[in-house]
C-alpha cells in the first residue's frame, strides 16, 4: 500500500510546486534529488540497523513518521503557507524513512516465515511491490487530477497509518536479534556487506541494474509535471484546487 503511495506523493509534490508555487525546472528537478539522496546516504547504514534491532518496530515508527512528514502537507497548502523548502523537507524525509522501513522489512519476513513458506512469501512480496508501484504511478496522476495534489498526499498519509496499524495487530513474537561481538563497528559490517556484494556476480549485478534504472527514473521523473502535454509546453495551473 505504502509503495503505491510513494508514487502518488512523488507525483503529487512536483505538481504544488510546478503549479501552484510556479516552481522552474531546476527546482522540481531538486525536489526529485531530494527523493533520491536517502536512498544513496542511508542504504548501507539501514541494513546495519535492521541486523542490530529488532525489525517490527522500525517499520511501524517510520510508516508514523512518513504519515506526519506528508501531512504537513496539506496542512501547509489549506493555511496558503506551503514553500519550496518545505517540499525538499518532505521529499527527503519521506524517501529516508522509506530507506529504513523498507530495509527492515525485507528482514522482518524471515522471522515470519521459513522453509518453503520464506520461498512464496519473497514471490507475492515481489510481485505486489512491483505491481504497487506500477500502479502508484498511474494512479498518482488520476488522484491529482481529481482530487488535487494536496489532497492525494493526504491520503498517501493514510496510507502509511492504515500499514502501521496492520503490523501492530501481528502476534508474532519477534525475538531478539544475536548479539554483536563487542569489537564489530557500524563501518564495518557496511564493508563486509559491500565486499559480499562486489564479490558476487548475481548480487553484484542487480545491484549496478537497479541504481541505473533509478538514476534514469529520477532524471525523468523531475520533468513529467513541468512537460505533460507536448514538448516545450508549461503546466497550466488545474481547474481542481489544491486542497
Amino acid at each position: 500500500m505504502t509503495v503505491a503511495g510513494y508514487g502518488i506523493t512523488t507525483i503529487g509534490i512536483s505538481v504544488i510546486a510546478a503549479v501552484d508555487l510556479q516552481a522552474s525546472t531546476m527546482d522540481v528537478a531538486l525536489i526529485a534529488v531530494a527523493g533520491k539522496l536517502p536512498a544513496l546516504l542511508l542504504s548501507l547504514h539501514a541494513g546495519v540497523l535492521a541486523d542490530r534491532y529488532r525489525k517490527r518496530p522500525i517499520i511501524i515508527t517510520c510508516d508514523v513518521l512518513c504519515a506526519l512528514s506528508l501531512g504537513s502537507i496539506p496542512l501547509a497548502q489549506f493555511v496558503g503557507q506551503v514553500t519550496l523548502g518545505q517540499l525538499y523537507t518532505v521529499a527527503f524525509l519521506v524517501a529516508a524513512f522509506q530507506v529504513v522501513g523498507s530495509n527492515a522489512s525485507i528482514s522482518y519476513l524471515p522471522t515470519l516465515l521459513c522453509g518453503e513458506q520464506l520461498k512464496e512469501g519473497n514471490a507475492k512480496l515481489g510481485a505486489t511491490n512491483s505491481l504497487a508501484d506500477l500502479a502508484g504511478n498511474n494512479l498518482g496522476g488520476l488522484l491529482v487530477t481529481v482530487l488535487g495534489a494536496a489532497r492525494a498526499i493526504a491520503l498517501d498519509a493514510l496510507t502509511y497509518l492504515i500499514c502501521a496499524i496492520c503490523l501492530l495487530t501481528i502476534r508474532h513474537h519477534e525475538p531478539e536479534p544475536a548479539p554483536r561481538p563487542e569489537d564489530s563497528s557500524q563501518w564495518a559490517e557496511i564493508r563486509e556487506g559491500l565486499a559480499y556484494t562486489l564479490q558476487t556476480p548475481v548480487v553484484r549485478s542487480i545491484v549496478l541494474s537497479n541504481a541505473t534504472t533509478s538514476f534514469a527514473l529520477a532524471a525523468s521523473s523531475a520533468l513529467w509535471s513541468l512537460y505533460p502535454s507536448a514538448p516545450g509546453q508549461r503546466a497550466r495551473p488545474s481547474s481542481v484546487p489544491l486542497c
